[in-house]
């Protein structure tokens, strides 16, 4: 029976691990969610390219959920205050 108990705990740390790593690859926000925007460049000639609009993120050691934590959050999160830092 308790190994059965520690299998599942493995389980649940194992899944709670890959969507942590998953999480951290994106180029997004972990606050409020602001991610990449794409939209044209235009000359004055009128020449059309694409463009990708980047977030300002910044790699933070945060207190979240009571844990410090290291996460990825906008220069306007950290800014507006929305991110308690860890001393």
């Amino acid at each position: 029976m308790r190994s059965l108990v520690l299998g599942q705990f493995e389980q649940e740390i194992q899944a709670q691990i890959k969507t942590e790593a998953g999480r951290k690859m994106a180029l997004k926000c972990e606050f409020c969610g602001k991610a990449p925007h794409f939209g044209n460049v235009i000359s004055h000639a009128n020449n059309t390219r694409r463009r990708r609009w980047n977030p300002n993120l910044k790699r933070v050691r945060a207190v979240v959920a009571g844990v410090r934590k290291q996460v990825r959050v906008c220069a306007a999160c950290i800014r507006a205050g929305k991110v308690k830092k860890a001393a």
